[in-house]
């Protein structure tokens, strides 16, 4: 018995032995860590591809906040060539360290080389392991990605992460990479993507200020084929069902009044009448009441329910505008039309998939809008002026 005892101690103290340590190490120092990617046309045709590499002695010495250091949390490599691979090669090269894209944040396409096409570099991201399919990618408008990796933002230490967050808050969604390919692998439906703009407005703007107000539009091959912007960016995300918040401003005739829309949501059903494809958009939404420069008493419940269904009419024209003009000009379903009459009439659907994008502009749209005015604040009206005085 003593001896089965000492032969399962000693085989244990074995396998401990064995299982200690590590085999196949990496040291966190040994990384360089990959925050975001830039992809760009040379001016001979080749990719231009960027990496924005942390820079662990900048990041430390901006926390210390002592000093008046000038030092960068982060560098900027730059490299051309053939492919996606053989790029990154490229900057392996340039760098002292292994790189590591588990912590890449955003992908930037220059406008030109979306407008040329991106379906054959996508092919890269599907196929690396390495690839997050949560990293936000955006398109520069009238300039190149590697232009939005130099700024040097005030208020993060990586301009890719003020993008990323300048996407949430600006109400435009933020497109990740993934959405991008699930679009383009599906028929009744196009991509799109979140444009950024790095013109400044006045000097002290210039390297430092980042706006994102408009929306590339793609065709089934991911090449660029327009751009919306403003009221028009966002009452396409709206229809598209990525649209959370909406601050709006409508002139009623008596004067302007502004609201805070939260809680959007959108519902579409599809119908084949007479041989002709209908859709019946239906918008929704509450939010309360942020400036009144009406007469109008919204604390009267008759007054504000007229306010609204004025305000729903007027809103539901401008979406059906702009999904007419987007029909019109570019012809690609980035709304997803296609997929609901996929889901709704498979069988009809499985005739006309392939001739979809010919389809798409003669779609008859109708769009109701239901937003509630829930909190119109302490008053009702609109604070008296001298000239309401008696």
């Amino acid at each position: 018995m003593k001896r089965i005892y000492y032969s399962i101690l000693c085989v244990i103290v074995i396998l401990s032995v064995l299982l200690t340590g590590c085999w196949d190490r990496n040291e966190i120092n040994d990384y360089a860590f990959w925050i975001g990617t830039s992809l760009d046309l040379s001016e001979d045709g080749q990719l231009e591809k960027s990496a924005q590499i942390a820079v662990p002695s900048g990041i430390s010495s901006s926390r210390g906040g002592g000093g008046g250091s000038e030092v960068r949390a982060n560098i900027v490599v730059t490299a051309s060539g053939a492919s996606i691979v053989d790029s990154m090669q490229q900057i392996q090269d340039k760098l002292p360290r292994r790189i590591f894209l588990g912590h890449r944040r955003s992908i930037f396409i220059g406008e030109k080389m979306a407008r040329k096409g991106i379906l054959d570099i996508m092919d890269q991201f599907t196929r690396n392991t390495d690839t997050r399919m949560r990293t936000d990618i955006f398109v520069v408008n009238n300039g190149k990605g590697k232009e939005l990796l130099d700024i040097n933002s005030p208020f993060e230490q990586f301009s890719t992460i003020v993008a990323v967050n300048q996407d949430r808050f600006c109400r435009l969604g933020d497109t990740a990479l993934r959405d991008v390919l699930l679009d383009v692998g599906r028929d009744g439906i196009r991509p799109s993507m979140p444009m950024v703009d790095i013109a400044p407005k006045n000097k002290q703007e210039k390297h430092q200020i980042i706006e994102v107000r408009s929306v590339a539009i793609f065709n089934k091959e991911l090449r660029m084929v327009g751009e919306v912007s403003g009221r028009e960016s966002l009452e396409l995300f709206w229809v598209k069902g990525v649209l959370k918040n909406l601050y709006m401003t409508e002139e009623t005739g008596q004067g302007s009044v502004s609201l805070y829309e939260s809680n959007l949501k959108k519902t579409v059903r599809t119908e084949i009448k007479d041989n002709k494809l209908k859709a019946h958009v239906k918008l929704m939404g509450t939010g309360r009441l942020l400036e009144n420069n009406t007469n109008i008493d919204l604390s009267v419940t008759t007054e504000r329910i007229r306010l609204e269904r004025e305000l729903n009419k007027m809103k539901a024209k401008q979406v059906e505008e702009t999904i007419k003009k987007l029909q019109s000009q570019y012809g690609q379903d980035v709304f997803g039309f296609g997929e609901e009459i996929h889901r709704e009439h498979p069988y009809y659907w499985k005739g006309i998939r392939t001739k979809w994008d010919q389809l798409f502009p003669t779609l008859e749209v109708s769009v109701e809008v239901k937003l509630k005015i829930q909190s119109t604040g302490d008053i009702g009206k609109r604070v008296p002026g001298i000239g309401d005085r008696k």
